[in-house]
C-alpha cells in the first residue's frame, strides 16, 4: 500500500507539471545548463574562512571556490601531499627542535581571474589569517600560533611574522615552533588555499626583507571590514577571485542562492581532476518539499537528506526509476548544543540532568527512520575512529531517560526549593528554585531556540519540556532563523539561550584542543560551547600530540579525551546517521560515498543530458 502511494503521489506531481513548461535546467540555445543542487542547510553566506563560521552548507562552497591546497583531503580520513600546487617540499630539524618545512608550488597557477598564484599568495594567507586585524574582527585567536614569531606578530610589537619566509616566486619556507610537536597531523601545519591581496588589500604586497614575511602596504581593520566583510561586495560573502574548481557568479543573501561557473583556470584537484558540470545553483530547500521539486525538475540534487520520511519515500522512487540516491555515513552528528557559560548549564550536574531527561530512541525511530543510531560522544558514524575503537567505545558513560537519576543530579546542585522557599520534592506541583548569593530563589526555566520546520528540534524540545516538567524544570523555547541562531551560537550576538538542537560535521584534519581552548580569546566560533575545563582542553590537545600518523597513539588519546568529555557534556550528544544524496538519474559518476566532502565528489561527475 505504502508503495502504491508513493506512486500515485509521483504521478500526481509529475502530471502537475504543464505540458509546456521547460524543466529549469534546459539548455537555451548555447547556454550552458544550470545544475540545481537543494541545500538543506542553508547558505549563510561564509564563504572565506572558517573564523567566521563553519555551516555546513558554506563549507561546501569554500571547497569549490578555494581548491589549491598544499595538503589535500582524499577517502575515509586520510590526506595527501597536493602535488598539483607543489613540486617539491623539504623538511629540516633545527637545533632547538623546532621543524622548518620548504615548499616550492608549481609553475602556472591562476586565480579564476587569470591572475597568476606565487609563493606570496599563500604566505598573504598566513599572514592576513594571523592577524590581530582580523582577531579584532572575528574575536577568535587564529589558529597558526604554532609558526614562530607569531606571538610577536598577532600582538602587534612586529610587522614581520619571522616563522615565514619568501625565498623566491615559488618557494617560502615555515618554521613549527618545537612546543607544538610532535603532532598527528603535522603536515597539515603547512596547508593553506592562497587567498589575492589585490582584492583584500589591493596596493599592498608580501615581501622578506631576511628577517621574516610581512605585507607593504597599508592593511588596517577599517580595510578589511570593508574588503571582507562589506555585504554586497566583501570577499566573505562575494569572494570575486579565487583559486578553486568553480568560481562565483553571484549570491543573493536574502534568498540564501549562489550560482558559479566553472574556473577556467583550475588544474585540478590532488589527483589532478577537473570539474565537468558547467554551472551550479544552491538553494535552500525544505524536507517537505524535496520529492516535489526533483520529480518535477526544479531541483537536480539534493545533498546530505537526514529526514527518515523523505529517505523511505526516495528510496520507493528509485526503485521506480524516477531519481537515483546514494548512502554514505555521516561525518558528524546530532546534539543539544549548551551554552555552557550561562548560569544554569554551567554546571555539570544540571547538564548531566538534562541528559536523563532525553528518549535516545525517539530521534533515531520517529526523525531518522532506522538511518542513523545514537552515540556517545563527540564523534560521527563516518570517521574512522569509532570503527577502530570497536568495544572501547562501551568506557563511555551512557545516558538514558531517567527522571529519578535527573532528579538527584539537581539537588546535588541545591535545586532544592519552592517557589515559597519550602523543600520540593519530585512530583510537587510548580518550578523548583535555587537559593542565589543574595538569599533569593532562582527558578529552574531554561530557553531553548528552535529553527523553523526543523522535526528533530522540536521532539527534542517535546522531551525536554514533558520530563522537565516532572521535576520542576521548565523549558521556554523561541523559534529563530537558522542564520540568527548560528550568530548566537558561535557569539557573533550576544546568546541569549541556554539549548540549541545542532547538527555538525567534524573537519578531516579532527583536532578537538581547537575546539576545547580555555581562555577568552578563544571563546566564539572556536569554542562554541562555552566550556573552560582546564582537564578536557588538556585530554583534547593530548588525541593529536602523538607521533605523525601515530593511529594506536591517537586512539588512545581519542578514547580518554571522549569518556571525559561524555561525564561533562559541553554537548548532549543524540545521534549520527547515514546521509543520502537524491538526484536526477541522468547524473553520473557521482560517489559522495567515496570522498570526504561534497565539494570532490562533484569534480568527478557529468551530466548525461
Amino acid at each position: 500500500m505504502k508503495r502504491i502511494l508513493i506512486l500515485l503521489l509521483v504521478t500526481g506531481l509529475l502530471c502537475s507539471v504543464p505540458a509546456t513548461v521547460m524543466p529549469v535546467d534546459a539548455q537555451i540555445g548555447d547556454a550552458p545548463a544550470v545544475f540545481t543542487v537543494g541545500l538543506t542547510t542553508m547558505l549563510n553566506g561564509n564563504f572565506f574562512s572558517e573564523l567566521w563560521g563553519n555551516n555546513t552548507a558554506d563549507i561546501d562552497v569554500r571547497s569549490l571556490l578555494h581548491e589549491y591546497p598544499i595538503v589535500a583531503q582524499t577517502q575515509a580520513g586520510e590526506y595527501q601531499l597536493n602535488y598539483t600546487v607543489i613540486s617539491q617540499i623539504g623538511k629540516k630539524t633545527e637545533a632547538n627542535g623546532d621543524i622548518t618545512y620548504r615548499v616550492t608550488l608549481r609553475e602556472g597557477l591562476k586565480y579564476s581571474d587569470g591572475s597568476p598564484i606565487s609563493a606570496r599568495d599563500y604566505l598573504f594567507s598566513f599572514l592576513l589569517l594571523s592577524s590581530s586585524h582580523v582577531q579584532t574582527m572575528t574575536g577568535v585567536m587564529p589558529p597558526y600560533a604554532y609558526i614562530t614569531g607569531f606571538d610577536e606578530y598577532n600582538n602587534g610589537s612586529t610587522k614581520v611574522l619571522s616563522g615565514l619566509h619568501l625565498l623566491d616566486e615559488l618557494t617560502f619556507t615555515l618554521r613549527i615552533k618545537n612546543e607544538y610537536l610532535p603532532y598527528f597531523y603535522e603536515i597539515a601545519y603547512i596547508n593553506i588555499n592562497p587567498y589575492p591581496i589585490s582584492v583584500i588589500v589591493p596596493g599592498a604586497h608580501v615581501a622578506d626583507d631576511g628577517n621574516g614575511a610581512y605585507i607593504s602596504g597599508e592593511m588596517t581593520v577599517d580595510l578589511l571590514r570593508n574588503t571582507i566583510l562589506d555585504s554586497v561586495n566583501g570577499y566573505l560573502s562575494h569572494p570575486s577571485v579565487t583559486s578553486g574548481p568553480y568560481r562565483l557568479l553571484s549570491y543573493d543573501s536574502q534568498s540564501h542562492v549562489a550560482e558559479f561557473e566553472i574556473n577556467p583556470y583550475y588544474k585540478g584537484n590532488y589527483e589532478g581532476q577537473i570539474p565537468a558540470i558547467p554551472r551550479l545553483r544552491f538553494q535552500h530547500i525544505h524536507n517537505q518539499n524535496i520529492l516535489q521539486q526533483i520529480t518535477q525538475g526544479q531541483v537536480d540534487l539534493v545533498n546530505k537528506v537526514v529526514d527518515g520520511e523523505v529517505i523511505d519515500m526516495a528510496l520507493e522512487l528509485e526503485n521506480s526509476g524516477y531519481l537515483t540516491t546514494t548512502a554514505y555515513p555521516r561525518t558528524g552528528a546530532g546534539y543539544l548544543a549548551i551554552a555552557n557559560e550561562r548560569p544554569i548549564t554551567s554546571s555539570v550536574h544540571v547538564r548531566q540532568a538534562l541528559a536523563f531527561c532525553l528518549d535516545y530512541d525517539v530521534l533515531p525511530r520517529e526523525f531518522l527512520k532506522g538511518h542513523g543510531e545514537k552515540i556517545y560522544g563527540y564523534y560521527g558514524l563516518g570517521q574512522w575512529m569509532p570503527e577502530a575503537a570497536g568495544n572501547n567505545l562501551d568506557r563511555l558513560p551512557r545516558y538514558q531517560l531517567d527522571l529519578d537519576k535527573a532528579n538527584q543530579l539537581l539537588i546535588m546542585d541545591g535545586w532544592l526549593y519552592n517557589k515559597d522557599g519550602g523543600d520540593y520534592h519530585k512530583g510537587d506541583p510548580g518550578l523548583r528554585y535555587l537559593k542565589t548569593a543574595n538569599g533569593g530563589l532562582e527558578p529552574f526555566i531554561l530557553k531553548m531556540i528552535v529553527t523553523p520546520e526543523n522535526k528533530a528540534a522540536y521532539l527534542v524540545l517535546d522531551m525536554l519540556r514533558e520530563n522537565l516538567g516532572k521535576i520542576g524544570g521548565e523549558v521556554i523555547s523561541e523559534e529563530m532563523s537558522f542564520v540568527q541562531a548560528l550568530s548566537q551560537h558561535y557569539r557573533q550576538d550576544q546568546r541569549t539561550f541556554d539549548l540549541f538542537f545542532l547538527g555538525s560535521n567534524f573537519v578531516y584534519f579532527f583536532d578537538p584542543s581547537k575546539t576545547y581552548h580555555i581562555g577568552e580569546e578563544y571563546q566564539g566560533t572556536i569554542n562554541t560551547s562555552g566550556l573552560q575545563d582546564e582537564k578536557l582542553a588538556a585530554l583534547a590537545t593530548a588525541v593529536t600530540r602523538v607521533p605523525s600518523q601515530d593511529r594506536e597513539a591517537f586512539l588512545k588519546g581519542w578514547l580518554a579525551f571522549q569518556t571525559y568529555w561524555a561525564e561533562v557534556l559541553p554537548m548532549i550528544p543524540l545521534y549520527s546517521n547515514t546521509y543520502y544524496d537524491l538526484y536526477t538519474p541522468d547524473l553520473t559518476d557521482y560517489h559522495p560515498e567515496s570522498y570526504w566532502n561534497w565539494g570532490t565528489a562533484i569534480l568527478y561527475a557529468s551530466l548525461n543530458r
